[in-house]
């Protein structure tokens, strides 16, 4: 299977449909029992459109994957963050964003990870641009848009201050304007509803009912810990190979791999300052944990990976339908 994606042609990306299938069937046959935590005003908007699940729903939660495995694949492509260009960033994207049954419907997660995957496609643009004050302004405007979908996206400000201080010396006008990316949907939306009275609404949809710290809502039964236990052995796997991933890289390649690892930062940073945070939290890990895995991958002998991703593909699909088996 993994074969298909090695493939140097982007849009042969449209085969992640059927990789997407498969992994999200178990929502019309096993669905698990599931509520979206966390999020923001647009979320609040869609959902009383689409709602959260309905078929209409997880649709929309399948095409969106495909939107963003995508972007995971021109992120990594465009900028050279394999040894060996290929589609496997998409693919992993995709598995570990169906990793476990929390994972599979129109989560706030999935909605703000398209706004994230933009504002991370506009920073890396910034490295050696002498004029690229609208590519800055973009990536703080898309974190920021990402937040009114899920609230923790707003703590990925940090991402953007170090990438940008890794890509580009430090200069306190950039910061601005990034940080001005950032408050302008904010203060629009604040004023508008100010202007209808309707303050308090936007201030507790938005934040009030969202900021907390050290607030998680993560009962530790039986069927937690394996999940727990499954995603840190992943950060294990991807803290203990980190080196590798520099390795046979230009420095142009390495700065931009090293803000992947503060998107794992940001991971545990937004967390801290989320009220009730969920299994699902752990889906921010699938954009740059994708491109790692994609990396490690490609390193191996062929007939290694797809014996080890046919193992994973067929360990997730197991997870899907537990409720079903058994």
């Amino acid at each position: 299977m993994l074969r298909l994606f090695r493939s140097n042609q982007i849009f042969t990306s449209v085969l992640l449909i059927f990789y997407i299938g498969a992994l999200q069937a178990s929502v019309f046959w096993a669905p698990f029992k599931w509520a979206p935590v966390g999020q923001g005003l647009f979320s609040e908007w869609l959902y009383g459109w689409v709602g959260s699940q309905t078929p209409v729903a997880h649709i929309v939660a399948m095409f969106l994957l495909l939107v963003q495995g995508f972007m995971v694949n021109a992120l990594a492509i465009n900028h050279r963050l394999s040894n060996e260009v290929n589609l496997f960033p998409g693919v992993f994207f995709v598995l570990l964003s169906c990793a476990i049954p929390d994972f599979l419907y129109l989560s706030p997660e999935l909605l703000g990870d398209t706004f994230f995957l933009l504002a991370l496609l506009q920073l890396m643009e910034v490295y050696k641009v002498p004029a690229c004050a609208d590519s800055i302004f973009n990536a703080g405007l898309c974190v920021s848009l990402a937040s009114f979908f899920y609230f923790p996206f707003l703590f990925f400000f940090v991402v953007l201050v170090a990438g940008l201080n890794i890509l580009r010396a430090f200069k306190l006008r950039e910061q601005l304007i990034m940080f001005s990316g950032i408050l302008v949907p904010y203060f629009l939306l604040g004023v508008y509803y100010f202007w209808f009275d309707r303050f308090d609404y936007f201030w507790e949809i938005q934040i009030g009912r969202n900021a907390d710290f050290l607030s998680f809502g993560i009962t530790l039964a039986a069927g937690i810990y394996w999940k727990l236990a499954a995603f840190a052995l992943l950060l294990l796997t991807l803290l203990f190979n980190n080196s590798s991933y520099f390795q046979k890289k230009d420095i142009k390649a390495q700065k931009k791999i090293s803000i992947l690892n503060w998107v794992l930062a940001g991971v545990a940073i937004s967390a801290l300052f989320q009220s009730t945070v969920t299994l699902e939290h752990l889906m921010l890990l699938a954009i740059p944990g994708g491109i790692f895995l994609a990396i490690t991958f490609t390193a191996m002998k062929p007939q290694v990976a797809e014996a080890l991703h046919f193992i994973l593909f067929v360990s997730v699909l197991a997870m899907q339908f537990s409720i079903w088996l058994l």
